[in-house]
């Protein structure tokens, strides 16, 4: 069974990321890779944000946008073409749009692309206003899927929905809020998205659900075990909860991720792949499928 995780920072895999270099962190994911038993990793290279919640590592245009760089996945890719891909953040706002899109899987490797809309900076308020739609618009015209993180909001997601019915929207972080941690504090960007209890989470996740009438929307199961389990390890509950969330989406349409380096303070990499690959309660045929073949589907993402 080939087993994809969805999303790792990697960038940020080892303690000193910041200061070790790139080459030295491959190593170091490739080694853990295949100590778990994980064939290909798709990177959202993240190197934090600023005091006025913008990407680090980027350039800021005159009319504010702000344009995020790869450069570890870019190496990442060139190193290993086939055990990762990796995925651009364009800004909705980038006076070049239309160009910055279409060039995305002209890069070796790029396959989609991921937002964020923030409360803090006015994003959610803008794409709940249909701001967003030139960005999934052209998403659509060339075929470069998206990932978006809308929790508490899932309702503004409708409208992308229906009107750009050929491209595919996975949503993230099984979306539903964040946890409130059991340890240190909610890093600033996610402190507007917690959602205070399970039984508020399962109601979002009911929300969740009820979208997989969309055709075009995919979820990625992530974080599961901390925002959908009261359960210790394997979260037999929150597999339960996937097992419905399978029977509304398909299991093509579910994708399981790790998203590793912020998961991992409550598991490690093994204990968040092991809980659904070894589950007693998922047919061997929905583990494929959770585990590789739909993120491989969704993105059209070809073995190298």
């Amino acid at each position: 069974m080939e087993i994809i995780d969805a999303q790792v920072h990697v960038n940020r895999l080892v303690r000193e990321w910041q200061t070790t270099d790139a080459d030295a962190v491959l190593l170091a994911a490739t080694t853990s890779m295949d100590a778990v038993g994980i064939n290909t990793v798709l990177i959202a290279e993240s190197h934090g944000y600023d005091a006025q919640m913008r990407p680090l590592v980027s350039q800021v245009l005159p009319n504010g946008a702000v344009r995020a760089g790869v450069p570890f996945s870019k190496r990442a890719v060139e190193h290993f073409p086939e055990r990762f891909g990796y995925l651009f953040r364009i800004d909705a706002t980038d006076p070049e749009l239309e160009r910055l899109v279409g060039d995305v899987r002209t890069n070796p490797g790029a396959l989609c692309m991921r937002t964020i809309p923030l409360p803090q900076t006015g994003e959610l308020d803008r794409f709940a206003a249909g701001e967003y739609e030139p960005l999934f618009a052209a998403a659509e015209r060339h075929g470069v899927p998206i990932f978006i993180a809308l929790p508490k909001r899932l309702e503004t997601l409708v409208s992308y929905l229906r009107k750009f019915p050929k491209l595919w929207v996975i949503l993230d972080h099984c979306g539903v809020g964040v946890a409130p941690p059991p340890h240190g504090e909610v890093p600033p960007q996610l402190s507007q998205l917690v959602t205070l209890t399970l039984a508020e989470r399962d109601a979002e996740l009911d929300h969740v659900m009820q979208l997989a009438q969309y055709p075009n929307l995919a979820l990625k199961w992530c974080h599961a075990p901390a925002r959908l389990s009261a359960e210790g390890y394997p979260y037999r509950d929150a597999v339960q909860r996937l097992g419905r969330v399978i029977q509304a989406f398909g299991p093509e349409r579910v994708m399981w991720a790790s998203d590793f380096t912020e998961s991992r303070p409550d598991q490690t990499w093994a204990q968040s792949l092991h809980y659904v690959r070894y589950s007693d309660l998922l047919t061997e045929t929905q583990k494929e499928w959770l585990l590789g073949k739909s993120i491989r589907h969704v993105l059209d993402w070809p073995r190298v």
